[in-house]
């Protein structure tokens, strides 16, 4: 009876870290915002499962006030940025980057390995057993059918395009804890994933991103190794994202539906910069966003708009794609200067030490925001995190050692 007490008494007083609170909020988080974008909103209350996002709230802030030790100073300009957060949540009425925010200030004193470990085996073993149970038929699996292109499948998902983007940036996170050791194994798995899910979900922007990010890879490789030319190549993947953010606002801004070389675009782009042309017409900028009304073929009720319309995009259709143009309209100026800002310190500061992992994985994510909108949402992009979660074990991912 003695011993059985004394291992309670030492279970009782083991020390709760901050790292421990951050990962508990991060699947208290996860789990429902993940469900939220699948089939299982038919059985499950998508506003309840919403709530249930907001248990990670309290546990972050916790973490902030209580446990990092920030000095005052620092605590104010925290509680601004949440409060920016705040503001924009209710104005838009997405919470993506209230929680963003929150998870992004609250990962001081967390390895940022570990980070997008829990993400990676989080988002593989959720997504094969929602494809798996959408299969056999115990959630639904939406079919989209159309004469413009081939028949397309959600395997559990409210739309095709979320299985690409998952699988986009689960590679992305496989790379990232594989960098040192990736092989000729890995991209010939990358390549036979990319296929399949072109195959079920004809996302081929995404298709061609998995095919880029093997030669990005492998650059990134060769100058963590030193090659001196590759370095000199790498050392610019920084300005991705502000070339990439331009490039898309403008173009989008400017869009000229009887321009022959805009036509062209928006065909191959797959009408999304006319729907950011009409974003912009609709609903100028704002500092601190607004609340946009999109109709997309997301869910149940979206598939049979999508399907009633087989020959052409319906004109009902209105949903904005790009990261850019969504944070910039749907969050307005402030949050999108900060997430731009946030991601060029990241790239800058690994690019200057000599870390090229995390500058290859934003090259990448730079070009997947330009059309598709999961830059925010914690459930595709950990990465945001690295703004201050710590990068100590990098030069374990690099393969090398301590």
């Amino acid at each position: 009876m003695a011993k059985i007490n004394d291992r309670i008494h030492t279970i009782i007083n083991v020390p709760i870290t901050g790292q421990q609170i951050y990962f508990l909020a991060f699947v208290f988080y996860f789990v429902p915002a993940f469900l939220i974008d699948t089939t299982f909103t038919q059985y499950l209350s998508w506003s309840k499962l919403r709530l249930l996002t907001y248990i990670s709230i309290p546990l972050i802030v916790f973490k902030i006030y209580v446990i990092d030790r920030w000095h005052w100073p620092d605590l104010l300009l925290i509680t601004l940025l949440l409060g920016i957060g705040g503001i924009a949540w209710r104005a838009a009425h997405y919470p993506e980057i209230l929680m963003m925010m929150i998870f992004v200030l609250g990962a001081k004193n967390v390895q940022l390995r570990k980070i997008v470990q829990w993400y990676f085996y989080l988002s593989l073993v959720f997504l094969m057993i929602l494809a798996i149970i959408a299969i056999i038929g115990i959630v639904p699996n939406l079919v989209y059918y159309s004469k413009l292109r081939p028949t397309r499948y959600s395997l559990g998902m409210a739309y095709t395009t979320f299985v690409a983007s998952h699988i986009v940036y689960i590679a992305l996170a496989y790379c990232f804890l594989r960098f040192g050791k990736l092989g000729w194994l890995d991209y010939v798995g990358i390549i036979v994933v990319a296929f399949i899910a072109l195959k079920l979900t004809n996302t081929r922007l995404d298709f061609y991103e998995m095919l880029l990010l093997i030669p990005i890879m492998w650059l990134a490789q060769r100058a963590q190794k030193g090659k001196r030319f590759s370095q000199i190549f790498a050392s610019f993947w920084w300005m991705a994202t502000p070339l990439l953010t331009a490039i898309t606002i403008i173009g989008a801004y400017f869009y000229d539906p009887a321009n022959h070389i805009y036509q062209k675009l928006n065909s191959v782009f797959t009408g999304r910069l006319s729907l950011s042309y009409e974003a912009f017409q609709r609903y100028p900028a704002s500092i601190l966003g607004r609340q946009i009304v999109e109709h997309s073929f997301g869910g149940a009720k979206g598939v049979k708009f999508a399907n009633n319309n087989l020959y052409e995009l319906s004109s009902h259709y209105f949903y904005i794609d790009s990261s850019y143009i969504r944070m910039l309209l749907v969050w307005g100026g402030i949050v999108f200067l900060l997430v731009i800002g946030g991601i060029i310190y990241i790239t800058v500061k690994e690019t200057v030490k000599k870390q090229y992992v995390l500058p290859a994985i934003f090259i990448l994510i730079a070009i997947n925001a330009m059309f598709e909108p999961h830059i925010l949402q914690l459930i595709y992009n950990p990465f945001l995190l690295a703004v201050l979660a710590t990068d100590q074990n990098l030069r374990l991912i690099n393969g090398e050692r301590s």
